[in-house]
């Protein structure tokens, strides 16, 4: 009987345990439950919350996109105005090829027209000097014995009118304006073109230095020639060089005689030494830098003028 109360109580204790820890699983379970459903609620506020934030956005688009059409619709009317700006964008940029295309070939043909300009000259040069040789032929041919005479007169005239000049100096006659140079030059130069002409010039007179070319001499003795030619080489230059110096815009002229004076001069006295002279195609070197430096002066001279008069425009406005 006892055992059979022992056993009783042992199964009532034992079940009883197993219902305590059922409720003990349910009641975490229970616990769990709630934990996840308070989650569930605070994230569905939170989604509320952000629905609305959405919605508030979309009523704030719609009623910008309602703006934005209205106007739209006050702007159509402009974009005829918007074609046009973009017809004269593209005519601006066709215009802006066809001017650089047509540069470029406005260059190309200066270029070419220089070369030619230079051609001609060359040619004419050598016209001159073929009719010039003619026409002294043709004198000896009719003056005969006289002809060595008439060129001796020619001589003594040009020395004495040049010795003339020395002395007395050189009057107002031959301090004529630069635009009368201006007229002597190649119509269309600029300051860019007389600048480049000035080197041009330069380097065809360091040339000819160079190769020995600026005078003659008629000693047949090597050395006696070379050093006859290089004494009144020397002093030509010497003078041209003064001259170029000393140059202005506005005393063009009277350098410019000066040194065709200087060549008749200096050619004169070569005759002690052998006919040593110098060649007129190097005085026509010199006298060409002459004129281009003083062409360029005459445009530095009219440029500073011509800021100074904007200036006093400037400040009287």
């Amino acid at each position: 009987m006892i055992y059979l109360y022992i056993l009783t109580t042992i199964i009532l204790v034992g079940l009883l345990y197993r219902a305590i820890i059922q409720i003990r699983k349910k009641q975490l379970n229970l616990e769990s439950l709630q934990v996840n459903l308070d989650r569930t609620r605070n994230n569905l506020a939170e989604h509320e919350q952000q629905n609305d934030a959405l919605h508030h956005q979309l009523n704030t688009c719609r009623i910008e996109i309602g703006n934005l059409k209205n106007k739209l619709e006050k702007l159509s009317q402009y974009q005829d105005v918007l074609d046009i700006e973009h017809y004269v964008a593209e005519r601006k940029n066709q215009v802006e090829s066809f001017v650089e295309a047509t540069k470029t070939e406005a260059e190309f043909l200066l270029k070419k027209i220089e070369a030619e300009i230079e051609s001609v000259r060359h040619y004419l040069e050598k016209l001159e000097k073929n009719s010039r040789l003619n026409l002294e032929a043709q004198a000896r041919e009719q003056l005969g014995g006289f002809y060595n005479q008439a060129v001796e007169q020619e001589n003594l005239a040009a020395i004495s009118k040049a010795l003339e000049n020395k002395i007395h100096g050189y009057g107002i006659q031959y301090l004529y304006p630069a635009q009368t140079v201006l007229d002597q030059l190649i119509d269309g130069y600029d300051e860019i073109h007389a600048v480049q002409q000035l080197k041009e010039v330069r380097r065809k007179i360091k040339n000819a230095i160079a190769a020995n070319t600026v005078g003659q001499c008629d000693y047949v003795e090597e050395n006696r020639r070379l050093s006859a030619i290089a004494l009144v080489t020397h002093v030509f230059n010497s003078k041209a060089d003064l001259y170029l110096s000393q140059l202005t815009h506005d005393t063009i002229g009277e350098f410019i005689q000066a040194l065709q004076d200087d060549f008749i001069l200096i050619n004169h006295s070569g005759t002690a030494f052998s006919h040593a002279r110098i060649n007129e195609s190097f005085l026509k070197l010199r006298l060409e830098e002459l004129r281009f430096a003083g062409l360029v002066l005459a445009f530095k001279a009219q440029q500073y003028a011509e800021q100074s008069e904007l200036q006093e425009q400037m400040i009287e406005g």
